[in-house]
């Protein structure tokens, strides 16, 4: 029998999460539960603290978000954590074909020679995506470390724990054949420019963006500048591949940056598509951080994941004992150590079932005893057998059944000897009589005392109970 650990990993499966979204002007929470077929976001609600706030006093954020999950009534307590991609410091690279253990590294050295803070200070991940070509290439994004312990920080305070942070843009990541794209999506005051190709994110920027339709002029102009300026980086083969733009986020901004770039974009040979929340938040502007919930249910990997991978000691611990040998081992040694166990406990149970039921009969056994010592009190006044009723059982059974033998008087003395008078018709009736009477295991020494009359004769006899001769 092999172990399946795919059915047990299916079991084990955590169902809901928290996603929380920090983005300029909010922190977004929705609780998300995984269901049979889809994900579904059960219940929403933000604090009005912006990501800046946070990382100026995190325990005050903490302490917010730990009455709104109170007020809530929500009870989970791990989070799916997404962080604004503007503080990320990102660069694109070349992966060479190494083994995975040896890519962390590799990206560490890269980060050293790309981004002007020491890489001990940051927190490092990286999307891969490939060129037309096959070439295998690698976004890599770094975020201070101090940046995610404020948020650690907030998370702790509120009892809360993160079991994934990343940079909220799984929505982005082209799968299933979706063509490449650039999608512009509108945050508060600035907008995040995510290009995605090659199955991938290919590059990822944060550019001031109009915050509404009622903002002070846009530069439209200077906004496509910088967007041409990004897609220029692009290799040329992957830059073809880039034909649609997609703006999401927040609608108004959206819709706002959507209308200003319509004509530039189609100057670049791009065309613009206006993505309408319909979705994940069941909000007028979703959490970036339910996409990344959804896939953090389904076990799936996220797009730029800070946090390390974190391993489950129960899959280890099952993985070790995959082999039949090794599970029949575990099994021995489990019932060496479980079955003493189960029997004392079954042992306990039975002596405490046995106790209560004897505690329940304790009052009627006190009171048959104490009755029983009131009989012994009483017994030496009366017999502990009926003898006088035996006795008289005994003289009936002697007597004929049709009346020709009858007695006069029975007289029982030391209750031992009989003394009778009795009548008979005639001689042979009363011969009859006391022949029945000495054959009785129990009588003995029949003797006729007197004897008158001859219809009826009248005579007395007497005998002993035979009890009284074993004495």
């Amino acid at each position: 029998m092999k172990l399946d650990l795919a059915a047990w990993k299916k079991r084990l499966q955590v169902r809901t999460t928290l996603a929380v979204t920090l983005e300029s002007g909010r922190v977004a929470v929705d609780f998300v539960r995984r269901e049979e077929n889809a994900t579904r976001v059960v219940s929403s609600f933000t604090l009005p603290v912006g990501a800046e706030a946070v990382l100026a006093d995190p325990e005050r954020a903490g302490q917010r978000l730990a009455a709104e999950l109170a007020g809530a009534g929500l009870r989970e307590r791990r989070c799916v954590v997404c962080i604004p991609a503007g503080w990320a410091l990102t660069t694109s690279t070349d992966v060479p074909g190494i083994a995975a253990d040896d890519l962390r590294e590799y990206l560490e050295l890269r980060a050293e020679r790309e981004f002007p803070i020491p890489v001990a200070d940051l927190r490092l991940a990286h999307c891969a995506y490939s060129l037309p070509d096959g070439k295998e290439c690698a976004t890599l994004a770094a975020v201070p470390a101090k940046r995610l312990e404020a948020i650690e920080r907030m998370l702790a305070v509120a009892e809360c724990r993160a079991v994934s942070i990343s940079l909220g843009l799984d929505g982005c990541v082209p799968r299933g054949g979706v063509p490449a794209a650039v999608h512009f999506l509108a945050n508060g005051n600035h907008v995040d420019v995510v290009i995605a190709a090659g199955g991938g994110i290919a590059a990822v920027r944060s550019l001031p963006g109009p915050a509404n339709a009622e903002t002070a002029a846009f530069d439209a102009l200077g906004f496509s500048r910088e967007v041409r300026i990004t897609l220029g980086r692009l290799p040329e083969a992957l830059r073809q591949q880039v034909r649609d733009a997609r703006f999401g986020g927040s609608p108004a901004p959206a819709e706002n940056l959507c209308t200003e770039m319509r004509q530039h974009l189609q100057r670049m040979g791009i065309a613009s598509h206006l993505a309408r929340a319909a979705g994940g938040a069941g909000t007028a502007h979703p959490a970036a951080a339910c996409e990344a919930a959804e896939q953090h249910l389904r076990q799936q990997p996220v797009a730029f994941e800070f946090l390390p991978p974190q391993v489950n000691r129960w899959e280890t611990m099952a993985r070790q004992f995959d082999d039949r040998r090794r599970r029949w081992l575990a099994a021995a040694v489990l019932a060496a150590l479980v079955l003493p166990l189960v029997i004392y406990v079954v042992r306990s149970r039975m002596e405490s079932s046995l106790t209560a039921e004897w505690k329940g009969l304790s009052g009627k056994v006190t009171s048959v005893e104490k009755l029983q010592q009131r009989i012994r009190l009483f017994r030496p006044w009366f017999e502990s057998a009926p003898q006088t009723l035996q006795i008289l059982e005994a003289l009936d059974g002697a007597f004929p059944e049709l009346g020709e033998v009858w007695a006069k008087s029975v007289q029982v003395s030391d209750g031992a000897k009989i003394t009778c008078v009795v009548f008979a018709r005639n001689q042979a009736a009363m011969l009859a009589f006391l022949n029945r009477l000495r054959t009785h295991p129990e009588v003995s020494a029949v003797q006729v005392q007197q004897q008158r009359g001859e219809n009826p004769i009248q005579f007395s006899m007497t005998c002993k109970w035979g009890h009284a001769d074993a004495k």
